[in-house]
């Protein structure tokens, strides 16, 4: 992946400060967050700068409210019967990436197998039913 968007960024910045307030430390948010000790601060610092007026519940219901209008958007495109395979599986990657970016938000993880069904589709199945063919 290239670089985080503001969005995720957004979110981790949330993630970090959630778990800041109750207690935990920059080395534990690192390994959390999945990043170094130094970027947890960063994300704390610009979480604190955005807060200014605004509480956490107000910072956590804007983002979601971001994520949902991109779903919005998303599933519109999805609706339109011309889009091309290579369309609508660029579109169901940004669906996957908004979940996986409002699970982020909420401190869950996106179950395994919404990704695999979302990622690989109906080949999830077909390659499921020859491995159980194949074992009996």
């Amino acid at each position: 992946m290239a670089g985080k968007t503001r969005l995720q960024r957004a979110a981790e910045e949330l993630r970090a400060l959630e778990m800041r307030r109750k207690g935990l430390r920059l080395e534990d948010i690192a390994k959390e967050l999945g990043v170094d000790e130094r970027t947890v601060s960063r994300r704390l610092a610009a979480a604190f700068h955005r807060m200014g007026s605004e509480t956490f519940d107000q910072i956590r219901r804007r983002v979601e409210d971001q994520i949902d209008g991109v779903l919005r958007e998303a599933h519109r495109l999805l609706a339109n019967p011309d889009l091309s395979v290579n369309e609508r599986t660029r579109v169901l990657g940004i669906v996957l990436q908004c979940e996986r970016d409002r699970a982020a938000l909420l401190g869950v993880r996106v179950p395994a197998h919404v990704v695999a069904t979302v990622e690989f589709g109906n080949e999830l199945e077909v390659s499921r039913g020859a491995d159980r063919a194949g074992r009996q």
